[in-house]
Parts: structure tokens; C-alpha cells; sequence
């Protein structure tokens, strides 16, 4: 080996191992362990699938690896993974993504299973504890349809440069149809019939004072398939211990392949109180409405409420009473009338 080979092997060399020291000071760990009981009952009616209402004994657990910096050009990055236990049989690769900020209030980047496009406005309204439709999982209420909840995307936001505190969010999936473990050097996926953008803008033009709005649009590439059109608003006011907010979304079609036209019109309608600044409470209201082939449902879908916060710092506990009426088999079919369910929810949540 030349002279000039060793001394450029031992600069590229000692290059990597500066790089590699600036990041590590730079690297934060971060996450939660909780565990929760639910217990509860259902009614059936005839012909209908059984809603599971056992007593049950459960547990969540994420760590996140982030680490934050500057390039050589000046310009910021910030760069994480999740790592998440949760109700799949091992632990999952999570959410994750990389970040590039070019200059101040404009950050571009790739993201799987980020809040980012229409997302940012999926949940306008104040919740205690988890959004209405995420404390059991089975309102039967649908959520606002975007292109990042579990998926590969690239996104843009755009922060505080249209209107004082706000934030403007464009994504694009190219193929919702990707696995979440589609790597950077091989193809994975033998699918791509279905690509989508979402779009979402919040801003606080007053104080107390939140609004949202989401687009979401989803081109179906199967012939006769129903492409996806997704629209929300909604607002949060809060002044002094009380917060109070409304949304409504109306959505046409199915992320998946639906040949069958299918619509949800759906409103929520959720408020709080901070009773101290450790215990709060909290209520909502949710109601669709679905049609099926051009055909409403006899009966909505109703879910209805009741949440009580424990704030200890890291440790947080709560309590949830979620009540269901007229539950949908699958979002694909109409509301069934009498499938009702009852659940209490008890959690803790330690964060380090």
C-alpha cells in the first residue's frame, strides 16, 4: 500500500469517527412502560358477529432513539426510530424517520407512521386520556382517512409562515399497499395499485383557540374501485381549566380496495376540566352515519365517553368509561342496532 493510500485511508477513517462522536453526544433516549385492565360487556343480536368483552390484563411499551444536529452546510437534521411493544406477537420497528430543516419554519423529510398531511388535523378536539376512537378500539367509529398512519411517506411542513402559530403539512405515500418493513436497497412490495396525498393546516389565530382543517385523497388504480376523498374541520377553545372542541369529518371510500361505494359522515363533540393540576376530567360524544351502495343505514353509530386523568410527572394513571350503541360488524357494513358494548379501561403510564 502507497504512502498516499495510508494517509487517505487514516483521514477517512478518522473522519467517520468524528462524525460518529458529534452524533452520539447528540443521541436521546426516551419512552414509556404502561399497563392496563379492562373489563366490560356486550349484547349481541342475532346473526351478528360477538363483540370480545372479556376482562383483560395488558401492556405497551416504546423506546425512542432520536439524535439532533447541524450539516456541514449549516442546515439542521434531526434523524429518530421507535421501537414499540404493543399488541402485535413481537416488538415492531415503529414510527421513524429522518428530517432535514433548510432554513427556519420549513423542514422536508421521509417518515413511517408520522403525524404529517391531513394527520396533523385528525384530532381537533381536547382529550384526557386517549383520542375517542384509540381508548379500546372498538367504537366502530371510523378516524379521519390519511396517507402516514403506517405508512412510507415524504412530507413538507411549513411552520409559522402562514399565519402566527401555525403549521401546514403536505404528504405523499406512492404505494399504500408497502409493508412496514420495505427496506432502501430491495424491493418488497409486488403491489402498487394505491397512491394518495393528504394535506392538513392548524393554526392558533387568538389565544385559547385552535382551529384544523384536513384534505386526504387516495387514487384507487384497480378499475371500478372507489377512490378515497377525505374532508375534516374542526376547532378546540380552551380558557382557563376548560377546553371544549367539535370536528366533523366526512369520507368516501376505503384506504383498502372497495368496489362497493361506501360514505361516513361523522361528528365529534368532546370537553375538559383541570380540576388541579394533577387531576382532570373529561367527556365526548361520537356519531356516524354510513351509506352503504347508496343506501343509509336505519340506525348511527354512537359512542359515548368518560375519562379521569392522574397527573403524577412521569407517572400518570387514568380511568376511561367508553359506551358503544349500534356497532358495525367491520367498516365495511352498515351499523347493527342492539350491538352495543360497555368498557372500563384502568391505566398507568411510566415515562423515562
Amino acid at each position: 500500500m502507497t504512502n498516499k493510500k495510508i494517509i487517505g485511508l487514516f483521514a477517512t477513517t478518522a473522519l467517520f469517527a468524528s462524525l460518529s462522536s458529534v452524533a452520539n453526544s447528540q443521541v436521546t433516549i426516551s419512552g414509556y412502560v404502561e399497563a392496563s385492565y379492562m373489563t366490560g360487556n356486550s349484547k349481541t343480536v342475532s346473526g351478528s358477529t360477538g363483540i370480545n368483552q372479556t376482562k383483560q390484563l395488558g401492556n405497551e411499551t416504546l423506546i425512542r432513539v432520536a439524535s439532533k444536529g447541524k450539516l456541514s452546510n449549516g442546515m439542521e437534521y434531526n434523524v429518530f426510530q421507535e421501537f414499540e411493544s404493543d399488541e402485535a406477537a413481537t416488538q415492531n420497528m415503529h414510527q421513524r424517520g429522518i428530517e432535514i430543516t433548510p432554513m427556519a419554519g420549513i423542514n422536508v423529510g421521509y417518515s413511517f407512521d408520522q403525524v404529517r398531511g391531513s394527520e396533523i388535523a385528525r384530532t381537533a378536539t381536547p382529550y384526557v386520556t386517549s383520542r375517542h376512537t384509540d381508548v379500546t378500539g372498538i367504537t366502530g367509529i371510523t378516524e379521519p382517512l390519511d396517507v402516514t398512519s403506517s405508512e412510507h411517506a415524504i412530507y413538507l411542513d411549513i411552520v409559522n409562515k402562514l399565519g402566527a402559530n401555525s403549521q401546514l403539512s403536505f404528504a405523499y405515500a406512492p404505494n399504500l399497499d408497502s409493508a412496514s418493513n420495505n427496506g432502501s436497497d430491495r424491493f418488497i412490495s409486488t403491489t402498487n395499485t394505491n397512491s394518495g396525498y393528504g394535506i392538513g393546516y392548524k393554526i392558533t389565530p387568538i389565544t385559547g383557540l385552535t382551529a384544523s382543517v384536513g384534505i386526504t385523497r387516495i387514487d384507487q388504480n384497480t378499475v371500478g374501485h372507489q377512490d378515497v376523498d377525505m374532508k375534516t374541520a374542526g376547532f378546540t377553545y380552551a380558557n382557563g381549566p376548560f377546553a371544549v372542541g367539535a370536528q366533523r369529518y366526512k369520507q368516501e371510500g376505503l384506504k383498502t380496495t372497495q368496489a362497493a361505494t361506501h360514505k361516513d359522515e361523522t361528528t365529534l363533540i368532546s370537553a375538559t376540566f383541570a380540576a388541579t393540576k394533577e387531576l382532570s376530567f373529561g367527556v365526548g360524544l361520537a356519531e356516524q352515519e354510513r351509506t352503504l351502495a347508496g343506501v343509509k343505514g336505519t340506525v348511527d353509530t354512537k359512542s359515548k365517553l368518560f375519562s379521569i386523568g392522574y397527573n403524577l410527572g412521569p407517572v400518570a394513571l387514568s380511568y376511561d368509561f367508553e359506551q358503544n350503541e349500534n356497532i358495525p360488524v367491520s367498516a365495511t357494513t352498515a351499523a347493527i342496532s342492539g350491538r352495543d358494548s360497555d368498557t372500563h379501561k384502568v391505566r398507568v403510564r411510566a415515562a423515562f
